[in-house]
């Protein structure tokens, strides 16, 4: 029988804010939660995401684990004010000064932006462990300086500390080289906290590769952590035939800058010149990028023509998803490229149970976790007429889907809910805390 323990989470972005990394956090907190541990989660306050990004999923808030409790704080986001209405006086005031002196704090102290965050971490993990003494401490980011908070607070307590990297620090994703040039202080900050951490957590078998490489002497302690499904929130969708009618294809997630829309978009035109495609919808669910300034720019990439049958819908909580997915026939999957990236909402993905069309360099780690979905079309490359193709396999690939097909796909998803990825590291965490 586990013995009730109490963890530490340092996971700035955890539910009701909005986020890449919001699923994973919580998976993190329900999971060690529904083992028998008390979880304390020290998070950005409620005001903090509503200034940063004007949206809350309250909805998935309200489904945290009872014995989860959550504090918010109200972090510095100084550097994250555009609006001079809303900045500080000397920010307004002294704009060169005052960024002067953040770009120092970075140089000297801890390089990133969201260095001032590490000393309100610290302190408030400290204020938590004086009222009941903490076993394990977990740090989950980005932010990286929550990182730096684990590494400290496991020093001044003398409890391990873990670290899960959704995101990598010192890599770079995109160009797949080191994000910092040699001697900076981010690897040496990086060293630091991996030769301390009790466990070094990743998100695909790429990047456990890659720190193991990296960290020779830390290799052992390096562990997979795949992100996941959430059945208690993305349930099974409703199935029926698509027949003649035209098709409604849909992309769910977080519509970024950084996602091949332009490709995409001249491949969907291409794809619309095939009799499966006839009459087809686009129509595009989630958030407009992190931050409220982009989101007009990402909207005109996405409405470029007149074309009325590419929609966006608006942001969808993830308590919701399984209504949007039941009214998809084709799931179009929008990600970077590089061989180091998985994509978060992959499972989502799965999770309809419809064809699923691959829109990434074939590289992308995101096509070996789909090797086993039944109806998985990845584009040969990001290409209009690559992607166009792909598109036109998957329209005929659900014009002619049985429901022994979609049972098929349901099933290869619930392979991979968020509670079989993380079980076998939060087995390690009880003799951790032992």
């Amino acid at each position: 029988m586990t013995s009730r323990r109490h963890i530490l989470l340092l996971g700035m972005q955890f539910p009701p804010a909005r986020g890449s990394g919001v699923y994973r956090i919580r998976a993190w907190a329900n999971h060690l939660a529904a083992r028998g541990h008390d979880v304390t989660v020290l998070a950005a306050s409620r005001q903090y995401w509503h200034d940063l990004s004007g949206d809350l999923d309250e909805e998935l808030a309200a489904r945290t684990h009872p014995r989860v409790s959550v504090v918010e704080m109200d972090l510095p986001r100084e550097h994250l004010v555009q609006d001079v209405a809303r900045m500080s006086f000397v920010h307004a005031n002294f704009p060169r000064a005052y960024l002067l002196a953040h770009q120092a704090l970075q140089r000297k102290v801890f390089p990133e932006p969201y260095a001032p965050m590490l000393p309100t971490f610290v302190l408030q993990g400290l204020k938590v462990h004086r009222l009941k003494p903490v076993d394990l401490i977990l740090s989950t980011g980005n932010p990286y300086a929550q990182y730096g908070a684990a590494m400290i607070l496991g020093r001044l307590i003398r409890r391990p500390y873990v670290v899960d990297y959704h995101d990598p620090w010192t890599l770079d994703l995109w160009q797949e080289e080191d994000a910092f040039p040699p001697g900076h202080l981010a690897h040496r900050w990086e060293r630091r906290i991996i030769d301390g951490a009790a466990r070094i957590i990743t998100v695909n078998q790429p990047l456990v590769d890659w720190y193991q490489a990296r960290y020779p002497e830390a290799a052992g302690r390096v562990r997979l952590v795949e992100n996941g499904l959430a059945p208690d929130t993305v349930t099974e969708p409703p199935f029926s035939p698509v027949g003649d009618r035209p098709l409604r294809v849909g992309f769910l997630g977080t519509i970024r800058n950084d996602l091949p829309l332009a490709e995409f978009l001249d491949g969907w035109e291409l794809a619309q010149q095939s009799p499966e495609l006839a009459g087809a919808s686009m129509n595009f669910y989630g958030y407009l990028g992190f931050f409220r300034q982009h989101a007009n720019g990402i909207l005109q990439r996405l409405t470029r023509s007149e074309d009325q049958r590419v929609k966006w819908h608006g942001p969808v909580s993830q308590t919701k998803v399984s209504e949007v997915l039941g009214s998809l026939d084709v799931m179009a999957m929008l990600l970077t490229s590089s061989r180091y990236v998985t994509a978060g909402k992959g499972f989502d993905y799965m999770a309809s149970g419809r064809p699923v069309v691959g829109v990434h360099d074939p590289r992308n780690d995101t096509t070996t976790l789909f090797k086993n979905y039944p109806l998985f079309f990845g584009a040969r490359e990001v290409t209009a007429e690559a992607i166009a193709s792909a598109l036109v396999e998957g329209a005929r690939a659900a014009r002619a889907e049985t429901v022994a097909e979609f049972r098929a796909c349901r099933a290869e998803a619930l392979k991979h809910t968020w509670d079989a990825a993380i079980a076998p590291v939060a087995d390690e965490f009880e003799e951790l805390m032992r």
